[in-house]
């Protein structure tokens, strides 16, 4: 079962969704792109994080856990909401992180332009190569995304090679990281 790994819900057993739907992030993957984000250097403490879907919002909550002020969760399925909503009860944390039960692209309108996030997690159905790209670019077309941001977007590592280094695309890939079938990409900001 994962947990949260650090911070001050360190060892938190958290609900999973049931079913096929989701992928949810093994303990030692979730490790490894946490210290990835501190090699970038990233600074957690204070950060506002979109986790998209979210699935049972480890990564999110795991963020929140190391100091993150708010964590945003967002994803559809029926099972991601009841393993969210589980482990939000868990944590007791209802005033730092919320859930949206949305799609893309109608949960960015529900955003509030005026409270940009420092850090973005996706981790869409790995069919779905270019919507993490759609997505990122969206969020700064709509002002939810603070200069220097970061976005962490999981993936298959057979699309990894795909990332196209697009001069007018506001996002820079700056690593990469593969473990067996799963693949995470960083990316941040480009400052104009």
């Amino acid at each position: 079962m994962p947990r949260i790994i650090s911070g001050r819900f360190k060892g938190l057993k958290l609900t999973t969704p049931t079913g096929s739907l989701t992928r949810p992030t093994a303990d030692r993957v979730k490790e490894a792109l946490f210290s990835m984000l501190q090699s970038l250097p990233f600074d957690l403490e204070g950060a506002r994080v979109l986790d998209f879907f979210a699935g049972s919002g480890a990564l999110g909550l795991e963020a929140l856990s190391r100091g993150a002020d708010t964590v945003v969760l967002a994803d559809h399925h029926r099972a991601a909401a009841r393993a969210i909503t589980s482990n939000l009860a868990s944590m007791n944390a209802k005033t730092e992180a919320v859930f949206l039960r949305t799609r893309w692209p109608d949960g960015f309108q529900r955003l509030p332009a005026d409270r940009p996030f420092n850090l973005f997690f996706l981790d869409p159905p790995y069919e779905e190569t270019e919507l993490p790209l759609v997505l990122l670019k969206e969020a700064v077309n709509r002002g939810l995304a603070r200069p220097e941001a970061v976005a962490v977007w999981e993936q298959a590592p057979t699309t990894v090679d795909q990332w196209n280094q697009d001069a007018a695309h506001p996002w820079e890939l700056v690593k990469t990281r593969t473990w067996g079938a799963r693949a995470a990409v960083f990316l941040t900001l480009r400052v104009s």
